[in-house]
């Protein structure tokens, strides 16, 4: 059987874009801890929320999609400006339990925000709820369990309850946007009005706080570090665009549930985190059962 090499190689550019995506998105979590550690976190989410909205415009204007972002109607309008309040809400936790907590203790906890979608939108909206899903959802959360056991007793765990607070907010995130604003909204103009809005609310509570203060004592390292994490994630969204234009993103699906290996790879390259072995079973847990739940077999 002969095999178009057109068809061939669009069909790799397409792969390639969608494991571009999982890496640069496995990446974002280091970037911000190595921020979060030399910058205040609020004023250090307020740059990167800041950061994302012009990468978002920019990759918006690319695509030849601003007339896109300025077609929605003041109810979007609202609802979107809920997401980005939420969304500030989850970055600023985020940067804030970095500061204690390590990459790989902290973004772990963080998944437990997808099963939390899951089950809500199970009451909200009525997504199915099979016995396979709810064993897929147990071996996440064995494998979260894992990952956390080794954590060392340390005198301030405060790192945890601004990780659940993110967790919450996250899964909030997730499900006004399913339940209100709709999956088939356009994404590139999701993203936008989300990181603008999160960008606003972050500023206001930077200056309400007189935390801008702050900037002038970012370290280059703190710079770099929020501005890759911005731009990382937005490269993630990037890739995610023009593998779209590719075909359906869904089919590549599979290759997302790898960001949760990568987290853990980039906190072990680039934060010299020690990952023991328990941690390591941890991950191909939570791998297994976010195929499983994806795959829905």
């Amino acid at each position: 059987m002969d095999l178009d090499p057109l068809a061939i190689r669009n069909l790799l550019i397409w792969v390639a874009l969608a494991l571009c995506s999982t890496i640069l998105l496995g990446g974002v979590p280091s970037w911000m801890r190595g921020a979060a550690k030399r910058a205040d976190p609020s004023a250090a989410a307020a740059v990167f929320a800041l950061l994302l909205a012009l990468a978002c415009v920019a990759l918006l204007y690319v695509g030849g999609g601003v007339g896109r972002a300025l077609a929605v109607t003041n109810v979007q309008l609202l609802w979107l400006a809920a997401c980005g309040f939420l969304s500030a809400l989850t970055w600023l936790s985020l940067f804030t339990a970095l500061t204690g907590g390590r990459v790989s203790k902290v973004m772990p906890v963080y998944l437990i925000s997808s099963l939390v979608t899951l089950a809500a939108s199970h009451f909200l909206f009525g997504a199915p709820m099979g016995l396979w899903k709810i064993c897929c959802m147990i071996l996440i959360l064995l494998g979260i369990v894992f990952i956390e056991s080794r954590t060392p007793q340390i005198q301030s765990q405060l790192w945890f309850v601004y990780a659940l607070v993110a967790v919450l907010a996250g899964a909030g995130v997730q499900l006004l946007r399913r339940g209100m604003i709709g999956e088939t909204f356009d994404a590139e103009v999701y993203q936008l009005w989300r990181a603008a809005f999160a960008a606003v609310f972050l500023w206001i509570f930077v200056f309400v706080r007189k935390k801008q203060v702050t900037l002038g004592d970012f370290s280059a390292r703190a710079w770099i570090g929020v501005f890759f994490a911005a731009v990382f994630l937005a490269g993630s969204y990037a890739a995610d665009y023009f593998a779209s234009l590719r075909g359906d993103v869904s089919y590549l699906a599979p290759i997302g549930v790898l960001t949760s290996l990568f987290v853990m790879l980039f906190a072990r390259m680039f934060q010299k985190e020690k990952q023991p072995g328990s941690a390591v079973f941890g991950t191909l847990l939570v791998l297994l059962g976010q195929f499983g739940i994806l795959m829905g077999l």
